[in-house]
């Protein structure tokens, strides 16, 4: 018949509703593939473990430390003899302790004749008052959180991903629904030339060139939806690792999307929407970096020291240092010989004053007070902009469960149709152009309900994208 090979394509893209046994990869297949070759993921993989190394180091830095040192070896040259001298050491910290610090040294000297050792000594300093165990705190913190965000933003990385493939997705089915929309206006305007033709209009007429200059740009049309299809399948086949060479780009699509139930934004707790996590998080940490910072410090340390040369003797020696912000500083220590009767203790003071430092502290005070009233700002910020987003998605998602409600059931209407319409049509009680109509909108609405599908797995991406989702 004449119009054979266009109801033989139209009856193709019905029967692929139900059987598609050209298609060679699934949704998953694609999806996988499409995850593989996606640069940015690899990006956020090196970001989390570069982060993981960041943390660990921190927890080092902030643990128990040990340091040995030889000091600086000196070797003299005098008279033809040869003397060396060092002072090696050795300190221990330990921050969990108040910042406890042990420390050991000793001073050798040896000459070709002699040896001396002087200055042996063992200290402990430890602070009292001060800020060093609420830093150490939020210094570990403020890594785990890095790490912790890392790990988030490669986890929203692969759902980023798997949103950009669906929509990639949905934007072939939508060229291929636009490909099917330009096939029956080609069709029908086919027919209508047809008709002229068969009418008898000369070639001259105005009748006859207004009928072929709309058959003419209906298949430029309908050319031009299926190279854009292809161009797309082959783009997208490209990005999923496949390399697509068929010329029948409505082959590739998949005829099933898998099915998801609707993520429901209310089984998210409110704490763990992202914008009110993050403002959350910053004033909790800000708050407990302010509580344990002291305006007074006060360090003590005690040690003794064999064969001190300050006092030609052993000594026991004792210092301290306290501190107000930045407005007075006093340093003291005291050394007092043991064992001998005509050494006296040796006494060190000094004493810092900052003539600004109380206004400079009293500016920096309004300062605090003005992050902390930010703070407050960008939470209740963050919990109006949840309540907009609940009811925007809840909106959304009303939204495509109607469309996917009324699709599926115009699709299963004009697919019944349309198989009465193949049987008529063979027994000869309908026309071609009916049933090519009814092929059409079967195919149409089959797309149709595919998209919804596609836009409820969006639907779910973003909504998950909303929350922070810890150890999923």
């Amino acid at each position: 018949m004449k119009y054979s090979k266009l109801i033989f394509t139209f009856c193709f893209l019905f029967v692929s509703a139900s059987v598609h046994a050209a298609e060679t990869y699934s949704v998953q297949e694609l999806l996988e593939g499409y995850l593989a070759n996606d640069l940015s993921i690899k990006q956020l993989t090196a970001s989390a473990q570069k982060q993981q190394l960041n943390a660990d180091l921190t927890r080092l830095d902030k643990g128990i430390d040990v340091s040995l040192s030889t000091g600086t070896v000196t070797v003299k040259t005098v008279n033809g003899g040869t003397s060396v001298s060092f002072k090696p050491s050795a300190e221990l910290t330990v921050p969990q302790a108040s910042n406890l610090t042990v420390s050991a040294g000793s001073s050798f000297s040896f000459d070709d004749t002699s040896s001396s050792v002087s200055n042996t000594s063992i200290a402990f300093q430890v602070d009292i008052i001060s800020s060093s165990s609420a830093e150490r705190t939020v210094s570990l913190l403020k890594a785990e959180r890095q790490e912790k965000e890392a790990e988030r933003k490669l986890a929203n990385g692969f759902l980023s991903a798997e949103k950009q493939f669906y929509s990639e997705l949905k934007a072939l089915y939508n060229a291929a629904s636009s490909y099917v929309s330009a096939q029956k206006s080609l069709y029908e305007d086919k027919i209508s030339f047809d008709q002229i033709v068969v009418q008898g209009y000369a070639e001259s007429s105005s009748k006859y060139r207004t009928a072929y200059m709309k058959y003419i740009t209906s298949r430029h049309s309908a050319e031009t939806a299926e190279r854009e299809l292809l161009r797309k399948v082959v783009v997208f086949a490209s990005k999923c690792g496949i390399e697509y060479t068929e010329t029948d780009a409505m082959q590739f699509l998949p005829s099933l999307i898998p099915e998801v139930e609707p993520v429901d934004v209310l089984s998210f707790d409110k704490e763990k929407y992202t914008e009110l996590e993050s403002a959350l998080w910053t004033q909790y940490i800000n708050q407990l970096s302010r509580d344990g910072d002291s305006s007074v410090t006060l360090t003590a340390g005690a040690g003794f020291t064999f064969n001190n040369a300050q006092t030609r003797s052993d000594s026991i020696d004792a210092s301290a240092r306290f501190a107000w912000d930045k407005i007075l500083s006093v340093n003291g220590g005291v050394t007092i010989p043991v064992g001998t009767e005509n050494e006296g203790p040796v006494v060190s003071l000094s004493l810092t004053v900052n003539p600004f430092g109380i206004k400079k502290a009293s500016i920096e005070n309004q300062i605090t007070q003005l992050n902390v009233q930010q703070e407050l700002y960008d939470i209740e910020s963050a919990e109006r902009n949840y309540e907009t987003a609940v009811v925007s998605s809840q909106t959304q998602l009303s939204d495509i469960l109607w469309s996917m409600q009324t699709n599926e059931e115009s699709y299963q209407l004009y697919k019944s149709l349309a198989q009465d319409n193949e049987k008529w049509f063979s027994q000869g009680i309908i026309s071609e152009s009916e049933l090519k109509s009814a092929l059409t909108n079967c195919e149409t609405y089959r797309l149709k309900c595919l998209i919804s599908q596609i836009e409820l797995i969006i639907y779910n991406n973003e909504t998950q994208l909303m929350f922070c989702r810890d150890g999923e």
